[in-house]
């Protein structure tokens, strides 16, 4: 066979691929959730009073030291307030994300300006942050909005299926790149015997809530979850395949785990936000209607 006749089968495979068609209701609900953890946690943000603080340059009071940074032009509008109406800005872009008003121009504005926010204070800009900014930016290209919005949502709309394999190989990669890295720097995450990482984690007094004193006395039960953690991340590469949503089972299971175990931020919010588009369609349809959620417009359902 003629490499020509290679290149053009996979060409043609990968428009075929990309010409796709799936239920809108994964793609808009993974744009309420990660839009929804976003204005919570620069809400907590501005309720704590630390906006002026994070967002400021050094001179005016803040807390950032930023110097030569190329990226960063938010300062030079207004180095006393640019970082407080950025702030502002984006919290205002991500509610309108969240309730389907002018998606696509508000996705863009609230990118441009959230990145701004992590140039202005690199410390408080975590991966979580930096993941939530990659899949916003794979759903400005698909059909996310047009579900879960204000002015009208078609369930019957079928949108391009391209963004919800993006998203998940993007995931496959951080999950397998963090399950490996814990093996390399400790391998005591798959040992049998000796030290236990995943219970030091939860009971670290930084960010765990489980009681050191207590959870001593289930030693085997933390090693055995910290094997499961391992497998599930390093194995995640079954999300790409037929089994992908019961591997999605055992994240979804892990994540939960971790919201009543530890104090993370948003950061298992942000991840479990993800878990519509790896549960997949069916999934999602069969549990939004046990809940009593549709895809109908936010306007025929709340107003």
């Amino acid at each position: 066979m003629s490499l020509s006749r290679v290149l053009k089968r996979a060409w043609f495979a990968w428009v075929s691929r990309c010409a796709q068609k799936t239920d809108p209701m994964p793609q808009a609900l993974t744009r309420v959730f990660l839009g929804l953890c976003v204005v919570f946690d620069l809400v907590r943000v501005g309720q704590l009073g630390l906006v002026q603080d994070f967002f400021r340059s050094y001179e005016y009071g803040g807390l950032s030291q930023q110097q030569f940074d190329r990226m960063l032009w938010i300062t030079e509008v207004s180095p006393e307030w640019g970082g407080l109406v950025a702030w502002g800005l984006c919290l205002l872009c991500a509610l309108l994300v969240v309730l389907g008003v002018a998606v696509r121009p508000s996705i863009v504005v609230f990118l441009v300006l959230y990145a701004q926010l992590g140039h202005l204070y690199p410390p408080g800009d975590r991966a979580i942050d930096r993941l939530i900014r990659t899949a916003m930016l794979i759903l400005l290209f698909s059909g996310a909005h047009r579900a879960f919005r204000i002015r009208g949502g078609d369930s019957a709309t079928k949108i391009p299926a391209w963004p919800v394999a993006m998203i998940t190989f993007v995931l496959v990669l951080m999950y397998m790149s963090a399950g490996i890295h814990k093996v390399w720097v400790n391998p005591q995450w798959l040992a049998w015997t000796g030290d236990v990482p995943l219970y030091r984690i939860l009971t670290d007094p930084m960010s765990g809530k489980v009681d050191a004193v207590w959870a001593a006395d289930w030693m085997g039960i933390w090693r055995v979850l910290g094997w499961f953690t391992i497998l599930f991340e390093i194995g995640s590469f079954l999300l790409l395949t037929r089994w992908g949503r019961w591997w999605a089972l055992l994240g979804l299971t892990m994540h939960l785990g971790l919201v009543f175990t530890m104090h993370l931020g948003m950061f298992s919010w942000a991840m479990l936000a993800f878990y519509p588009i790896l549960l997949g369609p069916k999934w999602v349809r069969k549990a939004a209607d046990k809940v009593g959620i549709h895809s109908r417009s936010l306007r025929q359902r709340f107003l």
